[in-house]
């Protein structure tokens, strides 16, 4: 499903409407925290998590991580859990030629830097992946799996969404309070500058890396056609489409898609024929481009992600942690 608007609206009356079903997510959540019996592992586990529901930039971030890691000669495994995809197997090993209809695109992005695991229950394959040899699990989401012990538990917090309204789901955004989230991170991520961050975010004492989320320039220099046809199937495809515009490009035409949405071929011939008759550019995220059928690819440009961080800044912070917990 798309992500509900009134959840980024501060005013609207849908939220306190929902209020009631809010309270039953919480008393689940409680329930699964309270009853869940947390294990410890023998290899570290990084857990990449927000506390909202949809994108807030874990998996661009998971993946500059497993690059910066195997830098420092760690085995890296990433451990995913499957989500709207329709894979039926267990645990399965992601690689570029898997099927995205069946394992999702996400796996399939992470798997180009590093070994790569779906899976129906994260012990298991944190289990399996330590057999295999990993050295070190990176965790794409699962901040709020409790049968986990994470050894450093980074909470992802994009600036154009923050935490929305403040209201739990369905009356917002939020999977837990934020006060809660807050508390179980080592450090916080935050896509964005200072000036926009949320006090209860500065007041927390919890160490902040500031990053920014950029798309690759160089492939602009071959766009000869300035006007754009946008598409994206992303919690938030708005980012997206101001990204395009801040770049310079005009953009002429936008389309939504919800989160992890499966393309059908018509999708994209509807796409490139508004394309041709409008005279337009196809750009879309590289995600839903892992989507694109062979036969359409050389009709749209993906525009892969850079995640630009103090990349030693927050290694050291987990050095840290991990020798304090040695």
């Amino acid at each position: 499903m798309k992500t509900p608007k009134f959840w980024y609206k501060d005013k609207s009356s849908l939220k306190y409407i929902f209020y009631p079903l809010s309270g039953l997510w919480l008393i689940g959540f409680y329930f699964k925290r309270f009853f869940s019996k947390p294990k410890k592992f023998k290899v570290p586990v990084i857990c990449i998590g927000n506390i909202i529901s949809g994108g807030s930039g874990k998996t661009p971030l998971t993946i500059e991580l497993a690059k910066l890691f195997l830098k420092k000669n760690f085995i890296v495994h990433v451990v995913k859990k499957q989500y709207k995809c329709k894979n039926t197997q267990a645990l399965i090993l992601i690689n570029e030629k898997s099927e995205p209809l069946i394992v999702g695109d996400e796996p399939i992005l992470i798997s180009k830097i590093a070994t790569t695991w779906l899976v129906k229950n994260r012990k298991v394959g944190i289990e399996h992946a330590i057999k295999k040899g990993a050295t070190l699990i990176i965790l794409d989401d699962g901040y709020q799996d409790f049968s986990i012990i994470k050894d450093y538990n980074i909470l992802t917090i994009n600036q154009m969404q923050q935490f929305g309204n403040k209201s739990i789901i369905p009356a917002g955004p939020l999977r837990e309070k934020i006060y809660s989230g807050i508390q179980r991170a080592d450090s916080i991520f935050y896509y964005g500058n200072m000036g926009s961050l949320d006090p209860i975010i500065l007041n927390s004492s919890k160490p902040i890396t500031y990053a920014k989320l950029l798309y690759e320039k160089k492939l602009f220099k071959n766009v000869k056609n300035k006007n754009i046809l946008a598409f994206a199937g992303i919690a938030h495809p708005e980012n997206f489409f101001i990204s395009v515009m801040n770049y310079g490009f005009n953009l002429v035409k936008k389309i939504e898609y919800p989160d992890h949405y499966r393309y059908k071929k018509k999708d994209f011939k509807k796409i490139i024929l508004m394309s041709e008759k409008f005279k337009l550019t196809i750009f879309t995220t590289e995600k839903d481009y892992v989507k694109v059928p062979k036969e359409f690819k050389n009709k749209i440009l993906p525009i892969p992600l850079i995640v630009q961080f103090n990349q030693d800044v927050l290694y050291n912070l987990f050095i840290r942690k991990i020798k304090k917990n040695a």
